[in-house]
């Protein structure tokens, strides 16, 4: 047998190779059969090697993201029970990220309640602020009324005291002894019974004594009955009442035409603002919350609800507005009575909704003090604020018409009206020349009213 160097990575050349014989050698019937069983057995090996790349190939081929892998997939690469247990974690990783997201939308909106709620409070505030402003600027001008007043008083007085006026009054006073005696005789005469049946009949209809008394100082004559009518108005407590009369001292054409629907007007919303309470207290009452809420309606219904009974006045005030300035019955008055349904909107019924809500809010624990507060609330708005903002947007839907409803070349004067002394504002605008319908006074108003309570009216001026 010749000798050759077989492969020994081929399972052939293995399998056939041949070695040189020499003397005492290895049987080689045995060498070759051992030979053939290690190139079987490489021959086996390396099929297996070969089937292990192709299975590893395919499986590379077949490998996806476990994310986007559906169930039927992991179920074939996989025993039931991997494939079950996969599935579960799956799902509740899918729930842990749902959950996750809807408390964060849960944050979210608590946040944004929160926001909401400060808003709200700002804006009660912001509004508490503006109304002490407003009633401290109106006590401001009470003050100043009553010193300029008192003011002029005591310059009456100075001068009633001066040397030359004291001289003139004991004159006065001294010229008047006949008439006098003759009083005094006359009473003396009707004591004793030496009167006249004539003079008995006058004495019976007459119960009063006819003498005149004659005041010491005659400069202050008007003021005092001023004074006299006013004591004469105070109530109880010493306030002086303020009388529709004493009101309308100079009534303007204004509160003559439209003072009958104004008066009816406040009337009927203080029946509402009556019923409303009721309403309230009976929701309140009514409500099995642990925390009762709010019972009035959103912003939008509250207003629909309320400013239906407010729209002939403000409807007939601008109607007035634009005749008084020579209009026509076709003048669009549409904005003049939306500027007045704004008034009302602002200063009565946001106002009264948002403290509603508040005192729910604070005094919702104790049932007694809610009705109480609730209670306090509306008597206050019905007392003087519902008549208050009805005049102010009376004036405002009546003056807006003038301007917007003005034939070109229209001169208009700022008159104050009532029988308080106006504002220093309303002052200097009423001292003004007349001004173009439009054109702003020295103050920069447009048209009255200036400031809450301003009761002026604009009127055209005289050629």
């Amino acid at each position: 047998m010749g000798s050759s160097t077989p492969d020994p990575s081929s399972p052939q050349s293995i399998s056939s190779a041949t070695f040189p014989q020499v003397r005492k050698g290895a049987d080689p019937e045995k060498v070759k059969e051992f030979l053939v069983a290690v190139a079987a057995e490489m021959q086996s090996m390396q099929r297996r090697l070969t089937s292990l790349e192709h299975e590893r190939d395919e499986a590379l081929k077949r490998a996806v993201d476990l994310e986007s892998m559906d169930d039927a997939v992991l179920v074939e690469l996989l025993d039931e029970e991997k494939a079950r247990l996969l599935i579960s974690a799956r799902e509740e990783i899918r729930n842990e990220r749902a959950e996750m997201r809807a408390r964060l939308r849960q944050i979210v909106e608590e946040a944004d309640r929160h926001v909401e709620q400060a808003n709200l409070k700002i804006s009660r505030l912001r509004e508490s602020a503006r109304l002490w402003a407003v009633e401290t600027e109106l006590h401001q001008r009470r003050l100043a009324d009553q010193f300029d007043r008192a003011r002029a008083v005591a310059a009456d007085v100075m001068a009633a005291l001066s040397p030359q006026s004291l001289t003139e009054e004991t004159t006065r006073i001294e010229t008047m002894g006949e008439h006098a005696s003759d009083i005094f005789n006359e009473g003396v005469s009707a004591a004793r019974g030496t009167t006249s049946s004539a003079d008995v009949e006058s004495a019976d209809e007459d119960e009063a004594p006819t003498a005149r008394v004659v005041p010491l100082f005659p400069g202050k004559r008007h003021f005092a009955a001023d004074v006299e009518h006013e004591e004469r108005s105070a109530g109880d407590d010493g306030h002086v009442a303020e009388p529709e009369a004493a009101e309308n001292a100079t009534l303007s054409a204004r509160d003559e035409a439209l003072k009958k629907v104004v008066n009816g007007t406040i009337r009927q919303m203080k029946k509402t603002l009556s019923d409303e309470l009721d309403e309230v207290l009976h929701a309140i009452d009514s409500s099995t919350d642990k925390r009762p809420r709010s019972p009035l309606a959103g912003a939008v219904g509250y207003q629909r609800k309320h400013l239906a009974g407010v729209a002939d006045v403000l409807e007939s005030a601008a109607r007035s507005g634009a005749l008084s300035v020579g209009a026509d019955d076709e003048c669009d008055v549409s904005s003049a009575v939306a500027d007045g349904r704004k008034v009302v909107v602002d200063e009565l019924f946001e106002s009264l909704r948002a403290r509603v809500a508040q005192t729910v809010k604070d005094d919702g624990d104790d049932s007694r003090a809610l009705v109480r507060s609730l209670r306090a609330l509306y008597r206050e708005t019905r007392g003087d604020r519902v008549g208050d903002v009805i005049h102010q947007a009376v004036c405002t839907a009546y003056a807006a018409a003038q301007i917007a409803c003005a034939p070109d070349g229209v001169m208009l004067r700022w008159v104050p009206t009532g029988s308080g002394r106006p504002c220093p504002d309303c002052e200097d605008d009423s001292l003004s020349a007349p001004v173009a319908s439009g054109s702003p006074f020295p103050t920069g108003a447009i048209r009255p009213p200036s400031h809450f309570g301003c009761r002026c009216e604009l009127v055209v001026a005289d050629d």
